[in-house]
């Protein structure tokens, strides 16, 4: 038994990154199309925009506001942590015929370095939305970023 333990320990790491450098799953996949054709990532100010978008335009935009965040590599940045404005730090939405906003009950992203125009950033995200309530998106994104 220790030995099948200790061999599905090895395995599992090799099993969550078998989707690639980028990748986009949740609950809300019941009520939206989450497939995309590329990730883009774009940085305007201090906004990061990671956008998972098929070639028609529609699809998935996640940004997160690194304003006042000392460290911002590594760190777990919390979407729903208000700026100095009173606007959450983080926003998820669809673009469609009709672009929805879905406001955030739960929300992190992690980037593996300072966001800069030209270099490849590498990250995480999972959120769960507060309406409609408890459905999450998640995603996994690897791609250049470039400036507006």
């Amino acid at each position: 038994m220790t030995r099948w333990l200790c061999a599905l320990a090895l395995l599992l790491p090799s099993l969550s990154c078998s989707g690639g450098a980028n990748s986009l799953d949740g609950s809300l996949s019941q009520m939206y199309d989450v497939s995309y054709d590329n990730v883009s990532i774009l940085l305007q100010g201090t906004a990061v925009s990671i956008q998972y978008l098929k070639s028609d335009g529609s699809g998935w935009v996640v940004v997160a506001d690194t304003a006042n965040i000392v460290d911002v590599s590594g760190s777990t940045i919390d979407l729903t942590q208000p700026l100095v404005s009173g606007q959450p730090r983080g926003v998820l939405e669809y673009v469609g015929a009709v672009t929805t906003d879905f406001s955030l009950q739960r929300g992190s992203i992690v980037f593996d370095q300072v966001p800069k125009v030209g270099t490849k950033l590498t990250g995480n995200f999972a959120t769960t939305t507060s309406k409609p309530s408890g459905y999450t998106l998640d995603g996994n994104f690897s791609a250049t970023v470039t400036a507006p």
